[in-house]
């Protein structure tokens, strides 16, 4: 399985930041790379599951406050996503893939 490298966003981190884009920012600091049918795995010998799509590890980071986000978007849209660096890298890789799957 060839696994692609995965960049971060190329938007600024004063805007907004879907669940997409916050799981390719979390997945690039960790070095974790895509796999073809969209999920992300860490390693590169000894590949194990992360999540099943760089959305559901956005998505789990916010439920897990490992980001933090604005109550509400300005009237622009635009708004502060902060990744909340330390509590996400304390976090190791099985620890991450279990929060995502439950």
């Amino acid at each position: 399985m060839k696994l692609t490298d995965i960049d971060p966003p190329s938007r600024s981190f004063s805007r907004w930041l879907t669940d997409e884009e916050v799981g390719q920012v979390l997945a690039s600091s960790r070095g974790w790379r895509l796999a073809p049918d969209g999920g992300v795995m860490a390693g590169k010998i000894r590949k194990t599951r992360i999540a099943p799509s760089l959305t559901a590890l956005g998505a789990t980071a916010a439920a897990e406050r490992w980001i933090s986000r604005a109550a509400a978007p300005g009237r622009d849209g635009s708004g502060p996503t902060h990744i909340m660096w330390g509590i996400f890298n304390a976090r190791t890789d099985a620890e991450i893939a279990a929060k995502v799957d439950s």
